[in-house]
């Protein structure tokens, strides 16, 4: 149907119908046409990445919105170039093969990058952080923790908490689970206390409790919640969970762990190690079931080390 009407074209414009190009025989207007398709199909392209740029990469970042008009406009112009060729009367079927083989390749070598720059991309779009925000990254990616620095359209980059910086690719970050620390006004606080067995569990949680409320940057609401909860091997664990500012939280999650154990100390209040019974008998001699008192005192934990050593030594 295209050869019909470029032979139709060469008839009413009075051209030949056959010149040679390259060695082929053509139609003149064939070539008028293909040159018409591609200078059409630069213009489109051009409009099309000025439109694009404008309005639908006006909220992407400098970067990422270049790419994407590049992108929009080489495609449109590959398009073109091909609808041209279709047309051109031209044998082309060798360079198409070549061009296919080319394309493959190419595409393998370039799967992570554009692999990276749609997820940038989409990552603009969705907008699971911002320049600035404290972020954790878990799933697909090991575990990084950091500031957001900067996102380009194909990799993210962070300022870790040690002051080092990591380039994360686009796509990696995309697929992975972000945990946003900035997004709400404040943060819970999570401490394990944990006392000994002999100690009153209502009454340190109690203490806890009064020393929270006199710290102005623990929130009232939500309320603080403690508990009791695991019976372990030396201690009573207790969890204090709290509220804070988010501004603040580091800062304070240093100073209540303090806080709460100079509480703990002023009240008497024992915070156990970890401790082992031996038992020694002769032969034939069934050791008796006894709980030796646990150490109150720094001597009390000499004396008791003591004689843990000597235990082990007779025992040797």
């Amino acid at each position: 149907m295209a050869e019909d009407v470029v032979n139709a074209t060469s008839t009413f414009l009075g051209l030949p119908e056959k010149i040679n190009v390259l060695g082929a025989e053509v139609a003149p207007s064939g070539i008028l046409l293909t040159i018409a398709i591609i200078v059409a199909g630069f213009v489109v392209a051009h409009t099309a990445r000025i439109l694009a740029t404008r309005y639908i990469g006006s909220r992407l970042p400098p970067d990422a919105r270049r790419a994407t008009g590049r992108t929009l406009y080489y495609g449109i112009v590959a398009i073109a170039l091909l609808s041209a060729l279709g047309v051109s009367g031209l044998d082309l079927s060798g360079l198409f093969i070549a061009g296919g083989f080319a394309g493959i390749i190419i595409g393998f070598a370039t799967q992570s990058l554009f692999s990276n720059l749609i997820s940038g991309i989409f990552l603009h779009i969705d907008k699971p952080f911002k320049i600035g925000d404290p972020v954790l990254v878990t799933g697909k990616l090991p575990e990084v923790a950091g500031v957001i620095v900067e996102v380009t359209a194909l990799s993210s980059r962070l300022r870790m908490f040690d002051g080092t910086y990591v380039r994360l690719p686009n796509s990696d970050v995309f697929l992975s689970e972000i945990r946003n620390f900035s997004t709400t006004v404040a943060r819970r606080v999570d401490m394990t206390i944990g006392i000994a067995y002999k100690e009153d569990a209502a009454r340190v949680i109690a203490l806890i409790k009064k020393s929270l409320s006199e710290t102005p940057l623990v929130l009232v609401e939500p309320a603080p919640d403690l508990y009791v909860d695991v019976l372990a091997d030396s201690s009573v664990n207790i969890n204090v969970w709290c509220w804070v500012p988010f501004s603040a939280w580091f800062e304070m999650k240093k100073q209540l762990l303090e806080q709460v154990k100079v509480v703990l100390d002023a009240n008497g209040v024992e915070i156990p190690f970890p401790q082992r019974v031996l038992y020694i008998s002769k032969m034939g001699e069934q050791p008796k079931a006894s709980s030796p008192p646990s150490p109150s005192s720094a001597q009390d934990r000499g004396a008791a080390s003591s004689a843990g050593v000597n235990l082990e030594e007779a025992a040797g």
